[in-house]
């Protein structure tokens, strides 16, 4: 069949994402398998897909982890690759639950937080993510998530947007200690006195999906009602107005919008801008990627406004990156860095009590370009801890990569950077796309262990039905 590939122990495969999580596809509603297929172009029937994919499933012997269509190379463990502790606590089986529901009905809608440090900030990590999510059967865009003016605080912006702006700001990271500021989730903030300011929001050309978007909704703290927002009044179709943020819902969906931060006349005061968001479809994924170079866990504690604007974002799926800088030198401590943990775990079980939490463990690193990083391995067993105590999940990166040291055959792929830190954009690419099979696996396993039980039964009924007409006998249906 056109476009269908085989592939040992996971049945047939289509370009696209849709048909990668079909391992278990015989246990999926034929509404799925209509809608996958209907994406993936094919013009086989229903029937006769169900049938190869049952057979192909059913016949084999050497299960391959590696499902999706992503760069192999011989140093990353691909047998390791999935999610520790992950879809059998209440919160995973939400997630995965609500995850069901869109792939076999299209209707939903994830909301995706990953938090993090500068492997989140450059967008690519996490972006790669938000790509495979969006695409994993057919059009399961909702838009693109949190952004922010990140050249305000003279930092590098993520790929696929940026954001122009006018007016004198005073920008403010939560790694900057000494700084007296308010926070939010972002973990960045600028402020400003101007008597107006401008904000313009353009999408990348390069971007492989579609981002444009018909729902804008701008976070800031304006105690005093000292300044108005507003866009061109003929692209708006309604606002919301609150204390916290300001929502507009557009016309139709827009690739850049221009933003007006007015001040009022003869007042005084000052406006801050916590972020932006984008949306572009009422189903789907939503991914709101969060990350601050150089960010540590007491860094996001200090966020004042953290809980209330997580809750704002309803997440159905947090996903935690922190560490890397927390296990950065050679007093790191384990009981410290917990401690830590569990006191964000509480400010977002506050914000979201059923969101379901991922913890992405440290890659292999260096210390000072010169020295392996033993902290890694630490983190690593930390994370396992707090997943189990906490009913979280773990993607366990330093082990995928291939565990200690590994970070040297990494730059020596191209795969990172020399600083034995950071990562190339491949690098990044790769990385997310291992997450996302991991996290498609877990989702699989859940489709498998929910639908078991049911299918054997309906077999052997099925089956017993058809022996008793083959003997002309009729079943017996006993009651009490």
């Amino acid at each position: 069949m056109k476009g269908l590939k085989k592939v040992t122990g996971y049945g047939l495969r289509v370009s696209g994402f849709g048909l990668q999580l079909l391992k278990s596809c015989c246990l999926l509603s034929s509404k799925v398998i209509q809608g996958i297929a209907f994406y993936s172009g094919l013009r086989t029937s229903v029937f006769g897909l169900f049938i190869s994919l049952l057979f192909s499933f059913q016949s084999s012997a050497q299960p391959n982890p590696y499902l999706y269509q992503v760069n192999q190379y011989n140093l990353v463990r691909n047998d390791l690759n999935r999610l520790h502790n992950f879809g059998n606590d209440n919160y995973s089986q939400q997630f995965l639950q609500k995850l069901e529901k869109l792939v076999s009905t299209g209707e939903g809608r994830i909301n995706v937080v990953q938090i993090g440090g500068s492997h989140i900030q450059a967008g690519m990590f996490s972006g790669q993510i938000r790509t495979r999510l969006q695409t994993m059967n057919g059009e399961m865009n909702a838009g693109w998530g949190f952004m922010f003016p990140y050249r305000m605080s003279r930092t590098n912006s993520p790929f696929g947007y940026y954001i122009r702006y006018t007016g004198d700001w005073q920008s403010c990271r939560n790694i900057e200690m000494r700084k007296t500021c308010t926070l939010g989730v972002g973990g960045i903030a600028a402020t400003t006195s101007s008597e107006k300011a401008e904000l313009t929001v353009l999408l990348e050309k390069e971007n492989s999906l579609d981002y444009r978007y018909n729902k804008v909704k701008i976070f800031y703290q304006d105690s005093d009602s000292v300044y108005t927002i507003s866009v061109d009044s003929a692209f708006v179709k309604n606002v919301v107005r609150t204390a916290d943020y300001t929502e507009f819902e557009l016309t139709g969906r827009i690739d850049s919008l221009n933003i007006t931060i007015q001040k009022n006349a003869e007042k005084e005061g000052s406006f801050t801008l916590f972020g932006i968001t984008t949306e572009s479809a009422p189903n789907g994924f939503l991914y709101h990627s969060i990350g601050v170079n150089g960010a540590h866990i007491p860094a996001f504690l200090r966020c004042s406004m953290f809980e209330q604007q997580l809750a704002m974002l309803k997440p159905d799926l947090v996903i935690l990156g922190l560490g890397i800088n927390d296990a950065y030198g050679r007093k790191f401590s384990q009981a410290e860095f917990e401690a830590n943990y569990a006191g964000l775990i509480a400010k977002i079980r506050r914000a979201a009590p059923e969101t379901a939490i991922v913890f992405t463990t440290n890659n292999d690193s260096y210390l000072y370009r010169r020295y392996v990083n033993k902290n890694g391995a630490k983190v690593e067993e930390s994370m396992m801890k707090l997943a189990k105590k906490y009913n979280a999940g773990v993607w366990n990166m330093y082990e995928v990569m291939g565990g200690m040291n590994s970070v040297v055959l990494w730059e020596k792929n191209n795969l990172a950077q020399r600083d034995k830190v950071h990562f190339t954009r491949e690098g990044y690419l790769l990385l997310g796309d291992l997450f996302s099979n991991a996290l498609m696996q877990s989702f699989e396993d859940y489709l498998r262990n929910k639908n078991q039980l049911t299918t054997s039964c309906q077999l052997v009924g099925s089956m017993t039905e058809k022996s008793f007409q083959n003997e002309g006998i009729s079943p017996v249906t006993s009651s009490k």
